[in-house]
């Protein structure tokens, strides 16, 4: 791992980051000169590892991932930050540096170039470098066109239409219209189905796509990290769920669940889920549900000051703040958490007494690294987990008239979590809202929320923007001023204009 990691490094300095600067505008400072580039298994393992290291620094970046997905949806108050207040207030719009960040998507796109140099380099490795097989190759070209399928799939989310680059670029983002979703998706959709069949279900050693240690690491470095066949299937499952094609949707989900016994993916339990070293620590020594994640991990100097969700829900004693930045508001959370058995209240809060009781689902603070002022987080950023499958599953099947598989799905989750069954036969809204609230319960503070109103049409329900602002577009994030001067082929979305 400390070679690749010194790859990684390498291949952020050589193979596309800097490479990029007018599109980051960050100077070039190349480590490795790119015509010497890709000639070594070496240089493959750095540049597909770089894929997801810049995706993760796209989602970290200011804590984006939660801005975008958690923010929004007003289950999170602010205390006192005037950035973080103009996002709930739907101001995206607002004058802040961090915002001036959530509106760029250039980081995704530095993510996404790399991606398409890797793509069109890894194929010419294995005529270069013996040691480098070709189906070696394959896998991490799988992978890459994993990422790239996430990549498209998240922003889809964020800004709706966006371009759709599939070639490397040259130095500057250039010219390129925003295209429609639909087919943004497609590609993603195309990405991911290319992919399925040169990934392993697990990297257990046993797999052909993957015999013996991948890289020289056994299964457990790699479990819910790299990309896997049951990470495609739960993506393509969510594309066609955002699509509102619930048919191969849910085609998808059975697929997935379907083969447990190849993935070995399990439900984990309320306390797994909360603990320290659980399943916020991404890599986990027991099976557990998480299906891909973006890793922060000490044992390999992955982790940072910044970048996670605790960042901005704990304080003292945790971290040396002396008041949190985000909390819920205790009528909101009794408010959610209306059944007395849900074990999950007492597990995600503390100090319920205070003005402002504090998030503690989320907790992956390194006690061993005593810097103050500073703590590391090494929690990693959870995408796809076991039990979100669940629940996506039952939406689709109560959307396509199968009621009683969709309940029990929905008691599936609810029993883990201490809660007593839904009995009866209820109508298809009553059970996807009440698929709607196990999701708000089960995934708060994982970067789901805002989606989820989004996508089950309830924004004008639960925040101040009104139907009408939703059909014009409100539901999307602006583009950045920087993206549409550098390239007059953009166009602002229509609410934002």
């Amino acid at each position: 791992m400390q070679k690749i990691f010194i790859f990684f490094f390498l291949a952020l300095l050589g193979t596309g980051w800097m490479s990029c600067h007018k599109m980051l505008d960050i100077p070039s400072k190349r480590a490795v000169a790119a015509p010497n580039m890709w000639q070594t298994k070496n240089d493959a393992w750095a540049g597909s590892s770089a894929c997801y290291g810049l995706a993760r620094a796209a989602l970290a970046n200011e804590n984006a991932h939660w801005a975008y997905g958690e923010l929004r949806g007003h289950d999170f108050a602010v205390t006192s930050r005037g950035d973080l207040n103009a996002v709930v207030d739907n101001k995206l719009t607002a004058n802040y540096a961090t915002m001036d960040e959530w509106r760029d998507w250039r980081r995704f796109y530095a993510a996404i170039d790399q991606c398409n140099l890797a793509i069109q380099k890894l194929p010419l490795v294995p005529e270069r470098d013996y040691r480098y097989s070709t189906s070696e190759m394959k896998l991490d070209l799988a992978q890459v066109r994993a990422v790239r399928a996430f990549l498209y799939y998240y922003m889809v989310r964020i800004w709706g239409d966006v371009p759709l680059v599939t070639t490397p670029s040259d130095g500057s983002f250039g010219n390129v219209q925003r295209e429609d979703w639909h087919k943004v998706l497609e590609l993603a959709a195309e990405d991911a189905r290319a992919a399925f069949d040169d990934l392993p279900w697990r990297y257990n050693g046993k797999s052909p796509e993957a015999p013996g240690n991948y890289r020289g690491q056994a299964e457990s470095h790699w479990a819910g990290i790299a990309a896997s066949k049951g990470m495609v299937l739960t993506l393509l499952a969510h594309i066609y769920d955002w699509e509102e094609n619930y048919t191969e949707a849910l085609k998808y989900c059975d697929q997935l669940m379907d083969n447990q016994s190849n993935t070995n993916y399990q439900l984990v339990t309320t306390d797994q889920l909360t603990k320290l070293n659980g399943t916020f620590k991404g890599r986990l020594d027991i099976p557990g549900g998480n299906i891909f994640q973006l890793d922060f991990n000490m044992t390999h100097t992955e982790y940072s000051t910044t970048g996670q969700l605790e960042d901005w829900t704990l304080h003292e004693p945790d971290i040396p703040k002396k008041e949190s930045e985000l909390y819920v508001e205790k009528d909101t959370i009794l408010g959610i958490f209306d059944e007395k058995s849900d074990q999950r209240k007492d597990k995600y809060f503390i100090n319920m007494d205070d003005e402002h009781p504090e998030f503690y689902k989320l907790k992956q603070v390194d006690a061993l690294v005593q810097n103050p002022p500073l703590r590391f987080y090494t929690s990693a950023i959870v995408i796809f987990r076991y039990e979100e499958m669940y629940l996506l599953r039952a939406e689709c099947r109560t959307r396509l008239g199968m009621t009683l598989d969709a309940v029990e799905d929905l008691n599936t989750v609810r029993a883990k979590r201490g809660l007593l069954p839904m009995n009866g036969t209820p109508s298809q809204d009553e059970l996807l809202d009440a698929i709607l609230q196990e999701r708000r319960r089960e995934l708060m503070g994982e970067g789901w929320r805002w989606y989820d109103l989004v996508h089950f049409k309830k924004v004008p329900q639960y925040t101040n923007l009104t139907e009408e602002a939703v059909t014009n577009g409100a539901i999307y994030w602006p583009v950045s001023k920087a993206a549409l001067e550098q390239n007059p082929m953009l166009t602002q979305n229509s609410f934002w204009k």
